[in-house]
């Protein structure tokens, strides 16, 4: 494991392998909603510029695929912390909300039922899974259905 250092004092952490070929170019650190990203600059034709996503340069994927960040690191550029997917499957990793205000995925309280109740999302679809009186067994219905539906891509709730 390597660090290419980054601007905003970020590093991006890479496997030993590809540290040569990355390290070749200027990477920087941008901000894309909340969460920084390695990136680096190139000209596509006189005057424009695009920009190249390091975790995409590791993995190549194709056109219509992104890179999931297994551990929600963005600059954990590991190659065995990155995997291809669709944008589905990676919205399914995503962390809990910062709207949030149960501090469980999937978990809201209904006033009408004075009672805690878990959702998940399968395919834009809204699947009840049931109103608990405790909050912790509605995450913990949440983190099943989570497993039976998303898999590998499940984002659990910590429960204590």
């Amino acid at each position: 494991m390597t660090e290419i250092q980054l601007t905003h004092g970020k590093v991006a952490l890479v496997d030993d392998d590809v540290y040569e070929y990355l390290n070749q170019f200027k990477w920087y650190a941008n901000n894309f909603n909340g969460k920084f990203y390695a990136v680096r600059s190139f000209m596509i034709a006189k005057g424009n510029q695009s920009i190249v996503l390091m975790h995409r340069e590791i993995m190549n994927p194709k056109k219509g695929f992104v890179i999931d960040h297994v551990d929600g690191n963005t600059l954990n550029n590991l190659k065995d912390n990155l995997r291809i997917c669709t944008h589905g499957e990676n919205l399914r990793n995503q962390k809990l909300s910062i709207s949030n205000k149960t501090g469980y995925k999937g978990v809201y309280f209904s006033k009408e039922r004075n009672k805690w109740c878990a959702l998940i999302q399968v395919y834009k679809v809204k699947y009840h899974l049931g109103s608990f009186i405790n909050l912790k067994d509605a995450a913990r219905a949440y983190n099943e259905a989570a497993i039976k539906y998303h898999g590998e891509f499940a984002k659990l709730n910590k429960i204590d």
